[in-house]
């Protein structure tokens, strides 16, 4: 929450310059990314939220706590990087038509000032990223300002070499490719997360295999797997044992083989008994046996 706190001062003040910086000079390239730090202060106060909220106890009404609430935090910042795109796309070909005078001395010394600013914001968020899709989203929204930036200083020299002011287009539309190939997977990651999609990367055959393979388990059916967040997997499983098996030694047997083999370290496992052979049997005998996850 520290780091986050600390982009989110850095990324308001800077916000704020590259908007008057951007309305004095009239760079589409300038206000382009200033619009775009503005977006980001949003992404990071969301995030903080979310940091928050996801910090709060688990309770009756939400036992699972509110640790999804970075989730959705991050797949909303993934869908306003599309929307930013949107706008820029359609103010840069209105740019092709009638290109508009710059002051470039103006724009590359604000262009300078929000470059240092979205790497500080960059190297700040960095070492969370990668253990927390909120931070990830977040800091994606830094990385596509400095591509921003990169691109308004470019801009503006070439403005200053040749005199050419369509390349304040051009290369708004190439921040805006960068921009897509960021917020994409983010929102695919996300989104999969949400519908509770099985973890990336575990095969439920596999798994099946495995929990058949132990002594005593004749089938394994209603495998269910989820993610409450990336990287914190959850699994349910019917396992039906034969009658004569040892059903705390089976369970045992089987959340190991979840743990060990596949990093399944929340599951819920249901033994079923096969029922015994005869004219007369109905019905087959169900045991629940309740765990605490591991």
């Amino acid at each position: 929450m520290k780091r986050l706190s600390l982009a989110l001062v850095i990324i308001v003040v800077f916000a704020l310059v590259e908007i008057i910086g951007g309305w004095l000079s009239g760079s589409l390239a300038l206000l382009a990314d200033a619009g775009h730090m503005v977006t980001d202060a949003a992404a990071l106060g969301l995030a903080l939220s979310a940091q928050w909220l996801a910090r709060r106890p688990a309770s009756l009404r939400f036992p699972f706590g509110f640790k999804r609430a970075q989730v959705l935090a991050a797949f909303v910042n993934g869908l306003v990087l599309l929307l930013i795109v949107c706008v820029l796309v359609f103010e840069a070909f209105g740019r092709f038509s009638s290109p508009t005078e710059i002051d470039t001395r103006l724009m590359l010394t604000v262009a300078c000032i929000g470059l240092v600013a979205n790497l500080a914001a960059f190297v700040i968020l960095h070492p969370d990223a990668r253990h927390d899709v909120n931070i990830r989203g977040a800091m994606l929204h830094v990385a596509a300002d400095i591509f921003g930036s990169a691109a308004a200083i470019a801009s503006a020299l070439v403005i200053m070499a040749t005199g050419w002011f369509a390349i304040d287009a051009v290369l708004t539309l190439a921040v805006c490719l960068l921009i897509v190939r960021s917020a994409v997977p983010l929102i695919q990651d996300t989104a999969n997360v949400l519908l509770q999609a099985a973890p990336p990367g575990l095969d439920l055959d596999e798994v099946r295999e495995a929990i058949t393979a132990q002594p005593g388990v004749l089938d394994a059916n209603g495998i269910k797997a989820w993610q409450l967040t990336p990287g914190d997997n959850l699994i349910t499983v019917h396992v039906v044992v034969s009658a004569g098996s040892l059903h705390d030694a089976t369970l045992r047997s089987v959340k190991g083989v979840l743990r060990d083999q596949f990093g399944l370290t929340q599951s819920t496992v249901q033994i079923e008994v096969e029922p015994a052979p005869g004219p007369h049997q109905r019905w087959a005998e169900t045991s629940t046996i309740h765990e605490p996850a591991e």
